[in-house]
């Protein structure tokens, strides 16, 4: 899992909601904003699941998958918003997503 330090905070998420600049795959939207500094978010909503626990663990596998990844970002700030369908993906199905959309 990512630190702390090395996360979005509270503030940025809402600036980041109404950016413009946006990628998108099939179970993820990607918004970034400019920064001197690599910082990422996860937003996981209701959509996904009324579950906390299972919106819980979705945040924590993509955390989890950003870590071999995160060195290879260039400067800037990431908040990945998971859509439904998000919950069914584990593993190296995660982990190529993610790459394929952040890098």
């Amino acid at each position: 899992m990512l630190p702390k330090a090395k996360r979005l905070s509270r503030a940025l998420f809402s600036k980041l909601e109404k950016s413009q600049k946006m990628a998108n795959s099939g179970a993820f939207l990607l918004k970034t904003g400019k920064s001197e500094v690599v910082r990422v978010g996860v937003s996981v909503s209701k959509k996904v699941s009324k579950s906390a626990v299972v919106r819980n663990t979705v945040r924590r596998r993509v955390y989890s998958a950003i870590g071999p990844i995160f060195s290879k970002l260039k400067p800037g700030l990431y908040l990945l918003t998971a859509r439904p369908g998000a919950e069914k993906l584990r593993g190296k199905s995660l982990e190529a997503i993610l790459r394929d959309l952040l890098i």
